[in-house]
């Protein structure tokens, strides 16, 4: 049989030398896909970064293309005035929170959202300042920079020189942020974030938000307390410095929480009333300003205040960036943190909102998009960025249809950075902590606790560890704990894999779980038994797979036991896998017999590399499970021959051969004459 047509398809046995093709019926054939030419490695690189190649790659050009202005632009500017709105009172909360003067979170607000709606690839996504990494980067700038939490208040600080070192440090994370950013968008590497899996990240929200109400309480009662990340110590502060319990600032603060919880379940009680969800911060940052500048609250009842910002667009720091002191390890680690769960934050939401709007996200273009604003900020003073989740939603809601909408809300900041800085220096601190402690509120993720407790014990697990470790040991600690538990139980998973026994589906030629469709017929012969791993064959399981197969064998009073291995479910096979399969083919037991079944084409292609395919004969190797049992049905061995294995080849089986491709395992040749090429194809079981 020869393969006429396109070319592209060709036989698996194929070999370079053209010396034989492989014969079998039409569809028993395996066939593999014939790879490309490749082209050389500078015109790939000419062609990916010439500048017609690269232009159309922006993600703004697409967009500005076919804009349209009468359908497009009043959505676009209501969503980005919308979006600037709240975003305002947000930023300067949580520069607050960073240990930061208010301009750098407005500064945060600006810049980066002005890049990101170039080179952002959603639509959606409402990048600048979070709570997350503002809790991130204060905690880890408190450890690099001894002292720096003395300044209360960074707008008005009580050492100037200590809060300038700190200012500077969190520049240089946004550096080191966006440096990381882009490495990974060049190599590729963005699959690393799948380290921090679902309930790593849940557990950490849950535990960061519970952390940031905490450390918000002080501007509530009115008294401050020494900085601490650790739940316990900030409970500790509270209690025992309750003697300076401020009533005004208490009042005032849960007046504004109230507030700002009625705003936001507005639209719970009456549809019409939708309008009103985003308007809460700005809200309660007109109605605070307006009661302190009115009632004269700071002077008569000392109620704490912004205090002066700096008016005007933001500097460029470069020259900030070097040099990093003697800290720069305890910043690449904070660096490296906050990168991980902003990449992990962005590319979350904007896949969500993408799915809701039947958008596409390129989570290249993201990665790419994420670094490039954030050396933007690094470079106009702006501390790291990332996607909002309230922001986000607000954005989808108001109805943005480009990234026009994101250089309008730029251009809110920016007037708001020109003109109106001196507005907010009234606005009072506990203001600021109802916003933030109103807006963690949706990071609580205790549901997806109770969740992983009924689908997976393991997982309830990482969660658990993740969330005390970062609520009372650190946030750095409470991560790693996470992720190393994750891989602890990933290993055990993969070293402990469950064996399927498979039985024929009742009437067909399928063979499916024993246990899951409770099937009690055995296979043709009661001889054969038919078993499926799921994972991977590989160091870690490849012993203790190899030790069960041979228990299926150990007792039988039968003269052979046949175990037919469906490999349909084995995702890759690594050298000690090679060897078990080596030894469970030709070096088993007197009363086993393996047979390879259905590999899949990861699989199979290991094979082949590693030189099996050219060992096995015709009645070791099937494409199907059927065939492989009904060959075994048919084995007529005796406990008199068990020594030698069933013949590599039968004259009468019909079966075609083609020379051995030249692989091998170490130790296969011993002397004997040439193997000849494996059964790759064989007569299907319906022509039998």
């Amino acid at each position: 049989m020869t393969v006429e047509g396109d070319d592209s398809l060709i036989p698996f046995g194929y070999t370079p030398t053209g010396r034989s093709v492989l014969e079998g019926s039409a569809n028993s054939l395996l066939f593999v896909q014939k790879e490309p030419a490749r082209s050389s490695l500078w015109s790939t690189f000419r062609k990916k970064c010439s500048f017609k190649a690269g232009l159309p790659q922006i993600p703004c050009m697409r967009w500005m293309r076919s804009y349209n202005i009468k359908n497009c632009l009043m959505a676009d500017i209501i969503a980005g005035l919308t979006v600037g709105v709240m975003a305002v009172p947000q930023s300067v909360s949580f520069a607050a929170m960073a240990g930061l003067p208010a301009a750098y979170g407005l500064y945060t607000a600006f810049i980066p959202v002005f890049a990101y709606s170039i080179i952002g690839s959603s639509r959606h996504l409402a990048l600048g300042p979070v709570a997350l990494v503002s809790l991130l980067l204060n905690d880890g700038l408190v450890k690099a920079i001894p002292g720096s939490d003395i300044n209360e208040n960074p707008n008005q600080p009580v050492d100037a020189n200590l809060q300038q070192i700190y200012n500077r440090a969190a520049i240089q994370v946004s550096l080191m942020v966006a440096v990381l950013y882009l490495l990974l968008a060049v190599l590729r590497l963005g699959f690393l974030c799948s380290l921090l899996s679902r309930p790593i990240i849940s557990a950490f929200l849950t535990s960061g938000a519970m952390i940031i109400s905490s450390s918000q309480v002080k501007y509530i009662v009115g008294y401050n307390i020494p900085h601490a990340d650790r739940m316990q110590d900030i409970v500790y502060n509270l209690i025992v410095r309750a003697n300076h319990f401020r009533w005004m600032e208490a009042a005032m603060g849960l007046t504004w929480i109230v507030l700002l919880l009625a705003i936001r379940n507005a639209p719970r009680f009456h549809k019409r009333l939708a309008w009103m969800g985003p308007l809460g911060p700005i809200t309660v940052a007109t109605c605070s300003v307006t009661a302190v500048w009115a009632g004269q609250l700071e002077q008569r009842f000392g109620i704490k205040v912004v205090g002066p910002i700096q008016a005007g667009l933001p500097p460029i720091t470069v020259d900030w960036w070097l040099p990093m002191g003697d800290n720069w390890p305890r910043l690449v680690l904070t660096a490296g943190l906050i990168g991980a769960v902003s990449l992990l934050e962005a590319i979350s939401i904007a896949k969500a909102l993408a799915e809701r709007n039947g958008d596409t996200v390129d989570a290249d273009q993201e990665l790419l998009g994420l670094g490039v604003c954030n050396l933007a900020g690094a470079v106009f003073c702006a501390y790291p960025s990332t996607g909002s989740f309230a922001r986000s939603a607000v954005a989808s809601t108001a109805g943005g249809k480009t990234g026009a909408a994101g250089l309008v809300n730029a251009a809110l900041i920016g007037f708001v950075l020109l003109f109106l800085t001196p507005v907010f220096q009234h606005l009072p601190l506990n203001a600021l902590a109802a916003i933030v402690i109103t807006g963690v509120i949706g990071l609580l993720d205790f549901q997806r606790a109770f969740f992983l407790l009924q689908v997976s014990k393991m997982d309830f697990l990482v969660w658990l560890a993740t969330f005390l470790g970062c609520l009372f040991i650190s946030i750095d600690a409470g991560l790693g704990l996470g992720i190393a538990l994750g891989l602890l139980f990933l290993f055990v998973r993969t070293a402990f894999p469950r064996i399927h026994i498979l039985r024929r589906l009742p009437g067909t030629s399928f063979f499916r779980d024993a246990d899951m469709y409770r099937l009690q017929e055995a296979a043709e012969d009661g001889r054969t038994v038919v078993v499926s791993t799921q994972g991977p064959l590989c160091f870690a399981n490849a012993q203790r797979i190899k030790e069960r197969l041979i228990q299926f064998s150990a007792g039988s009073q039968e003269s052979v036991k046949c175990v037919v291995l469906d490999m349909a479910s084995t995702t890759f096979v690594d050298a000690t896998g090679i060897e078990v399969l080596i030894d469970l083919l030709f070096k088993a037991p007197a009363k086993l017999h393996v047979v390879l079944a259905d590999p899949n084409a990861a699989a199979l292609d290991i094979l082949d590399r590693a030189g099996l395919l050219s060992k096995l004969g015709p009645d070791r190797m099937f494409v199907r499970v059927a065939d492989a049992v009904a060959h075994c049905a048919t084995l007529a061995i005796r406990s008199e021959d068990l020594g030698q294995p069933p013949p590599l080849t039968t004259p009468q089986n019909g079966h075609y051969h083609a020379p051995c491709n030249g692989g091998g395992v170490p130790g296969w040749r011993d002397g004997s004459t040439e193997i000849t090429e494996p059964l790759l194809v064989h007569e299907s079981i319906d022509n039998a």
